[in-house]
């Protein structure tokens, strides 16, 4: 009864179940000429939707290009769920993109038919928990893929490609040689690449010598909060730490696998009057059998949502990432980086060859060196000269700057 996942194969997990349970069901008691009736009645229930939320579309289409028949359509197929709890790069892209002048419609992973079909979440921006089948009506749209999803191109008639190469494709999980298969396709295909870190970009234009350099950024007005000190009073969960009245280094993002807890555990022990302060979500369980939950001065919150993390950032005095040194984060080009310059803390990393290129950051390879470059660090909490420093840094790598880069190779080659 394949007619019946094809109807169905854009439901929600919940869905999913139901479908499941009622296709078993069905196999055992409806016969044939009973399955062809089924299957006409839930084609036409869906392409009823179709042609609803397609006719919705173009009077998005008629309003944002009325007096602008060339603005730039971008849109992103399913890829990673828009959210509040990680803001990662193509959310940040897609704010940035509609926020310079691109019509932009994210397409959510999981279709809802209990949601809006497109809901606006800036000007110009769309999130929509919709099928794809939708936009097959725009012929002119950017379609903006990862490595990951590199089979939606085949959703579109003759598209623009938009390829980021966000991370080297050791770092994503899932099947490596799909993601490496993908990865060449769209290298072959696309119309434009990004490349994040000048190590990926070195590797593509070998194949695409026009290949654009793109890292991370911020969005500075949000995360220079913290260096205005907006924030009246600490997070309750920070209260019992601020307490202590010692140095409190922190770190937030994504705790996982090139996170180097043993270099963390090494450096809390030699700075035992250091209050060392994690937030982010377990992503692969490897905090859990780290060591450093167990230690005395360092304290993991769990995970925040992006609009709480100026309110955290305000009361670090000094911001790190202790990433594990290997031929992945030489290749990472951290967004939070950025953020901690704009809410002027400084920084101390491991030697990872991207994010060594800014001024400003203070690198530590041992236990030892990372905690003399923390004591360091400290020292420059009150230096104005080296605040505004990280300030300027935070300003020349913002979202809007990204997009406009972007915008303009577009526009000059369509």
């Amino acid at each position: 009864m394949r007619f019946l996942k094809e109807i169905f194969g854009g439901f929600n997990r919940i869905l999913r179940t139901i479908y499941n349970t009622t296709l078993a069901f069905l196999r055992r008691i409806i016969p044939a000429p009973g399955k062809k009736y089924l299957r006409g009645v839930l084609y036409r229930f869906k392409n009823r939707i179709l042609i609803k939320n397609q006719g919705e579309l173009r009077q998005i289409l008629a309003e944002n290009q009325a007096g602008n028949e060339n603005r730039t359509i971008v849109i992103f197929p399913p890829a990673l769920e828009f959210q509040v709890l990680l803001f990662q790069r193509p959310m940040q892209l897609a704010l940035a993109l509609a926020k310079k002048g691109a019509l932009v419609f994210y397409i959510q992973p999981q279709p809802d038919r209990k949601q809006r079909p497109f809901q606006l979440i800036s000007e110009r921006l769309y999130v929509c928990p919709i099928e794809m089948d939708t936009f097959r009506i725009i012929s002119n749209a950017v379609i903006y893929l990862v490595t990951w999803n590199s089979d939606r191109a085949a959703w579109f008639d003759q598209p623009r490609i938009l390829y980021d190469y966000i991370d080297d494709i050791k770092v994503f999980f899932g099947d490596y040689d799909a993601n490496a298969k993908g990865h060449r396709f769209l290298l072959q295909n696309a119309s434009y690449v990004l490349a994040t870190a000048r190590r990926l970009l070195d590797e593509v234009r070998q194949q695409r010598p026009e290949a654009i350099y793109s890292p991370n950024a911020v969005v500075y007005e949000h995360f220079s909060r913290a260096a205005r000190r907006e924030y009246t009073s600490p997070p309750d969960d920070l209260l019992p730490i601020l307490s202590k009245s010692k140095p409190v280094i922190g770190y937030y993002g994504a705790l996982a696998r090139w996170f180097d807890y043993s270099l963390l555990n090494a450096i809390a022990t030699l700075r035992p009057e250091y209050q060392f302060v994690l937030i982010g979500p377990d992503f692969d369980g490897t905090i859990l059998t780290s060591e450093v939950v167990k230690s005395g001065n360092i304290h993991w919150l769990g995970p925040k949502l992006h609009g709480e993390l100026p309110h955290y950032l305000q009361y670090f005095d000094v911001a790190m990432i202790p990433f594990m040194v290997n031929e992945i984060t030489h290749a990472t080009s951290p967004i939070k980086l950025f953020e901690y310059m704009a809410a002027e803390k400084p920084v101390v990393i491991t030697p990872m060859q991207e994010s060594m290129h800014y001024p400003g950051v203070l690198v530590g390879g041992s236990a030892l060196q990372f905690a003399q470059q923390l004591d360091c660090a400290l020292q420059k909490c009150t230096d104005r000269d080296y605040l505004d420093l990280l300030r300027k840094t935070a300003l020349e790598n913002t979202w809007e700057r990204r997009a406009e880069e972007i915008l303009s190779v577009i526009e000059n080659t369509r």
